[in-house]
């Protein structure tokens, strides 16, 4: 959603949000997080890679509030985009997927269409904010728990997530002599399994299909 209101010059990257006290108090270090105060001002660009490169909670909650004025409309606008994108199996309840038995859900299937409009229609941003293995901001470092950047040839992002109700999970992908693939590891019971399948699986897609010229 960003992506698109930012490519479509309703947001800019430089765009300043205030941290509203109320949500400094619900989300500051809760889960992963930025450690947002109340009252601190921070650009858009800078939420963005809190949120990309470390799953930061409490940036998901002040953007959404920032820019739509609430996290129900914000919501509203990613549920827009999942359905234009037929992500048919998939509904947003909250900005950030903290557990709330079961409202937000996604299957594998619909990650990969979301992965597939990033890198495709917003390359550009794409590079800019996937694929970080660490991000500061002010005196807050945050680091990426991606298994394969750095790791496995050409891959570059996507995100890794983890609940108690999802378990261990990654939506992962490579690009290798102009081929991207994207892969979904999901439901992992440790962070190890969960690395090590995603590893595995890019590995053996690159080495296991050939593409052909039809025409």
């Amino acid at each position: 959603v960003a992506f698109e209101e930012i490519a479509a010059g309703r947001m800019s990257l430089s765009q300043s949000f205030v941290v509203s006290p109320e949500t400094s108090r619900e989300w500051f270090a809760k889960g992963t997080s930025m450690y947002l105060k109340p009252h601190q001002t921070v650009e858009a660009d800078a939420l963005l890679h809190g949120i990309m490169t470390a799953s930061a909670n409490d940036a998901s909650m002040v953007l959404a509030e920032g820019y739509a004025g609430n996290v129900a409309t914000w919501t509203l606008m990613m549920n827009d985009a999942a359905r234009r994108l037929g992500m048919t199996h998939s509904h947003y309840n909250t900005p950030n997927g903290w557990m709330d038995e079961g409202q937000t859900f996604v299957s594998a299937r619909d990650l990969v269409r979301l992965a597939d409009a990033m890198t495709m229609r917003y390359p550009k941003l794409y590079k800019h904010f996937a694929g970080q293995k660490t991000y500061k901001w002010g005196d807050v470092f945050m680091r990426s728990h991606d298994p394969t950047v750095g790791v496995i040839q050409g891959a570059d992002g996507i995100k890794t997530g983890y609940t108690r109700e999802a378990g261990y999970n990654f939506l992962g992908s490579a690009e290798r002599n102009g081929r991207r693939l994207v892969m979904v590891v999901a439901g992992a019971p440790t962070h190890v399994d969960r690395n090590a399948a995603a590893k595995a699986l890019l590995e053996w897609g690159f080495q296991q299909w050939r593409a052909h010229p039809l025409f």
